[in-house]
């Protein structure tokens, strides 16, 4: 009986010491390192690939913070929020008993929790786990404190809570806030600056200086004054910073690049302090104003919108990608992204159906057929209604003739194409057409992929994806999809004007200072223009069209994208090293007929020397020129008749005109000087005794032109009837004459 009050007492002890216990082992547990992470804090900064900023993206809580040490932060910046916040920081626990104290008689004269009496630890807690304004809260926020304080080292300690606290205008953390507020860094403030920050924490709205300036400056006032009454800084250094007027810097300017930044998803990678893209940030912005110039010159073309891409051939980086006129114009679509759109390339893709022919041993001089031919369901024909006959592979590319490229992707098999687009990166193009409309560009493509395509024949066909991160660049390297001959030979034919001047004349938006390969492509009806080419060091893409899919009125790929292509190219170009494209070991020259395509014979009346693949080298020689001219051609050819041979040679004739050639179609440059717009006169002359040639057009003499028997005649509109005549010293040793067209307006495939 006499037990039981002590038991009653040693069962309170108990439980008051289990409860002290469990405190003390609460307290005395490490603050979780999870919550101290800066990951869910720090925004992203994206760059351009020389470090310029494009945007800043969100942290994953919101609003912009840069993480920085302590080393980093102005000492004018830390002892201003010390005095502000916490005088006693460095030697209280986490909570401050004065400050408690104070706290409490305000609350109980105020009637309610007005107060806390927050140390920097304190508020540091609130901002890594919030707790409620209430008592059970602040006993919380106090344990936290207690907890970050034998976890951290005061100066642990207070960069955390300088990286964390929100200063207004979306900025967390002081680096932000020295950036949005004063256009620097943390570590290069001013006094009054420092001063000015310390104060906004307490209330980023009350005291935000651009809204409520006065009030600001009184209050950083107040801040200055205590560090000099605290013997931190000297009383005419703390009066001559608060005499300073406010000087804020202006909000940030809108993002930049804004196509190439919607490729980005910054969630991705929240917590990566900076994203290096491969954009060239001056490029970038010369080609948007370039790219809304050239629109202005298509007015009243119903051409609203275009794109442009930019691609280092080395590494498959996108330099510049321009996805429309203006981002910002809702009623023109502008944030659609012309070169990520799915559009008809036209004839963009005949470069890899002959490379395809090339790699299956056809060369450069190989024939061609250019006649009426039709399949079940598709009968393809070209912009001019007519047919050429025998020509070279490299005049069917260059020209962009359409039934040439169609043939070829039947004899080599549509799915076979289809597969190599699909390694080149083009596979929406080759699932969703796998008939020989392909070859003409009947299936849509992303301009961006078209353009990395092109990249592949420069590399040498050596495939790299594209990419606008640094980061992303493909771990493997390039992956081979096409023999390098057959790259170089398609490369050596998009590079020679000769080859397009058949259907698009001497002088074209096409021609460069230095060497380029190129491509022009106009879809049906004339919704989209697309030009892409390259040099050996970039590839250039080109869109013009209507994100609606409304074709342009007659608009041309060589009128509508080739000047924005050619400038673009001149733009990207600039300060490069200007170099021819360097031919693989397994390419070598040879002197083929250039009728046949076959090793030049003995009864060959000429020769020319061409490019081809080592391994495809003509062995056989010429059998289509017989003994005393006779021309045993294959029944195909021969149905044609003499105009389809007239093209690439007639034997027997002591004089053959070879530019232009028969029926040739060109058209005068409207956006080139007249000046520069000059038609090549060329002449094949078979007789070792000619001395000069005379050519006459339209019955007007134009004068006698001796060895290499070429002379140039500006180019004027109409039906031209051309003739020449080998001399002798005066005497004729015979004569050639064919007919061309000169149009107005310039056409294109």
């Amino acid at each position: 009986m006499w037990n039981a009050p002590f038991r009653i007492v040693g069962w309170r002890a108990r439980a008051l010491l289990a409860l002290a216990l469990g405190l003390a082992v609460t307290l005395l547990q490490p603050y979780p390192a999870a919550r101290l992470d800066p990951k869910d804090v720090v925004s992203t900064r994206i760059v351009d690939r020389h470090g310029n900023l494009l945007y800043e993206a969100r942290s994953a809580r919101g609003g912009y913070t840069r993480w920085v040490s302590l080393e980093d932060v102005s000492p004018a910046l830390v002892a201003a929020t010390l005095s502000a916040e916490d005088a006693h920081f460095r030697w209280h626990p986490g909570v401050d008993p004065a400050g408690v104290t104070r706290a409490l008689w305000l609350n109980a004269r105020e009637g309610r929790f007005a107060y806390g009496g927050s140390t920097v630890t304190q508020q540091l807690a609130k901002l890594l786990a919030p707790e409620p304004r209430t008592l059970s809260g602040k006993l919380r926020e106090a344990r936290d404190a207690f907890r970050l304080e034998l976890s951290l080292s005061k100066d642990e300690i207070l960069e955390q809570y300088l990286n964390r606290a929100y200063y207004g205008r979306q900025a967390y953390g002081v680096q932000a806030a020295a950036e949005r507020f004063f256009g620097k860094s943390a570590n290069q403030l001013e006094l009054d600056e420092a001063a000015l920050l310390a104060i906004l924490p307490r209330g980023p709205t009350a005291y935000d200086p651009a809204r409520f300036p006065e009030r600001a400056q009184r209050r950083r006032a107040r801040v200055l004054t205590r560090l000099a009454d605290r013997g931190w800084l000297d009383a005419e250094a703390a009066r001559r910073a608060a005499a300073r007027p406010i000087q804020l810097v202006a909000p940030r300017s809108a993002p930049k690049a804004r196509h190439v930044l919607d490729t980005i998803t910054p969630q991705e990678r929240w917590g990566e302090p900076q994203l290096r893209t491969t954009v060239d940030l001056g490029l970038q912005q010369q080609l948007e104003v370039r790219l809304q110039e050239h629109l202005r010159a298509l007015v009243g073309k119903n051409a609203d919108q275009a794109a442009i891409v930019v691609i280092e051939n080395v590494s498959g980086e996108v330099l510049a990608m321009v996805g429309s006129r203006d981002y910002t114009e809702s009623e023109v679509l502008g944030a659609n992204n012309g070169a990520l759109a799915l559009r008809p390339p036209g004839s963009t893709l005949k470069p890899f159906v002959y490379a395809l022919a090339l790699e299956q041993g056809a060369h450069p001089s190989s024939p061609v057929f250019d006649v009426p031919t039709s399949w079940p369901d598709f009968q393809p024909r070209n912009l001019e209604q007519r047919h050429l006959g025998l020509v070279t592979l490299r005049d069917a590319l260059g020209s962009s003739l359409n039934i040439p490229a169609v043939r070829s992707a039947d004899a080599i098999g549509i799915h076979r194409v289809a597969a190599l687009l699909g390694e080149l990166g083009l596979g929406a193009a080759a699932a969703a057409s796998a008939d020989l409309s392909l070859a003409l560009g009947g299936a849509p493509v992303r301009l961006v992929d078209l353009s990395n395509a092109y990249a592949t024949l420069a590399r040498g066909g050596a495939h790299l994806p594209w990419h606008v991160l640094e980061s992303d660049r493909a771990p493997a390297g390039a992956r081979r999809v096409l023999d390098p001959a057959a790259a170089y030979l398609v490369t050596s034919v998009l590079a020679d004007a000769g080859a397009r001047r058949r259907q698009f004349g001497v002088e074209t938006p096409l021609e460069l200072p230095f060497p380029a390969a190129v491509k022009t492509g106009t879809s049906k009806s004339f919704c989209d223009n697309v030009v892409v080419g390259y040099t050996p060091e970039l590839t250039v893409g080109v869109w013009v069209g209507n994100f609606d899919g409304r074709p342009m009125q007659g608009v041309l790929a060589m009128h509508g994208a080739a000047p924005l292509w050619r400038d673009a190219m001149l733009l990207a170009m600039a300060g490069r090293e200007r170099r021819d494209f360097a031919a693989p070991a397994s390419v070598t020259r040879t002197e083929v007929c250039p009728l046949s395509g076959m090793r030049r014979g003995q009864h060959c009346p000429s020769g020319q020397l061409e490019s081809v693949a080592r391994a495809h080298a003509p062995s056989a020689a010429c059998d289509w020129h017989q003994p005393e001219g006779e021309l045993a051609v294959p029944a195909e050819l021969a149905q044609l008749g003499r105009p389809g041979l007239s093209t690439l040679g007639t034997p027997g004739l002591t004089i053959e005109i070879r530019s232009p050639l028969p029926n040739a179609a060109m058209t005068i440059d409207p956006l080139l000087p007249r000046s520069r717009q000059a038609l090549e006169l060329r002449a094949l002359v078979r007789s070792s005794h000619a001395t000069h040639v005379r050519w006459a057009l339209d019955g007007r003499a134009l004068g006698d032109v001796a060895r290499p028997f070429a002379t140039h005649w500006p180019i004027v509109p109409g039906r031209h009837r051309l003739r020449a005549t080998a001399l002798a010293h005066g005497r004729e040793l015979g004569s050639h004459e064919v007919q061309f067209d000169v149009k107005g307006e310039r056409h294109d495939l």
